[in-house]
C-alpha cells in the first residue's frame, strides 16, 4: 500500500503537467527572407496553436550580423513576443520586443515605443504600427 501511494505522489504530477501542455502539432520551420537597401534578414518560424519560436538573424554591410532566439504568442494574424539576440555576432545577450504582422504569406516587421515593465522589455500596445516596415519576410522554398 505504502508503494502505490509513494507512486501516486510521483505519477500524478506528471500527468498534470503533461495535460497542462499546448498540444505540440508536428510542424517544420517555414523560412523567410526580406531585403532592405543593403541590409537583410532571415527568420526561421514555428507556428503552434497560440505560440511561436524560432530564429531571426540581420545582416549588415561589412559583415555584421545581430542572430538569436524569438519566442511569443499568436494573437489572431499578429505575433508578439521577444527576441534574444547576440549583437554583432559576439558580447552579451541582449533582448527586445517583436511584433510580425501576417499579410496573406508575407510577414511585415512592425516597430513601436519601446518600454521596460519589471525588466522586461515590450512595445506600447497603441504605438505599434506597420506603416512603412523596414523589413517584409517572404516565405521561399527549401
Amino acid at each position: 500500500m505504502r508503494l502505490l501511494s509513494t507512486a501516486v505522489y510521483f505519477i500524478l504530477p506528471v500527468l498534470l503537467l503533461s495535460s497542462c501542455e499546448e498540444r505540440r502539432q508536428d510542424t517544420e520551420a517555414l523560412t523567410y527572407i526580406a531585403q532592405s537597401k543593403r541590409d537583410s534578414a532571415r527568420l526561421d518560424l514555428n507556428l503552434f496553436e497560440s505560440r511561436f519560436h524560432g530564429k531571426l538573424w540581420f545582416y549588415r554591410p561589412g559583415g555584421e550580423v545581430d542572430s538569436g532566439d524569438i519566442r511569443g504568442n499568436i494573437q489572431k494574424d499578429t505575433l508578439i513576443g521577444d527576441y534574444y539576440y547576440t549583437p554583432f555576432g559576439w558580447g552579451e545577450k541582449k533582448r527586445r520586443p517583436l511584433v510580425l504582422l501576417k499579410k496573406g504569406s508575407q510577414y511585415i516587421l512592425g516597430t513601436g515605443t519601446e518600454q521596460v515593465y519589471m525588466g522586461i522589455p515590450h512595445f506600447i500596445p497603441s504605438t505599434i504600427n506597420f506603416r512603412d516596415p523596414k523589413f517584409i519576410f517572404a516565405e521561399i522554398d527549401r
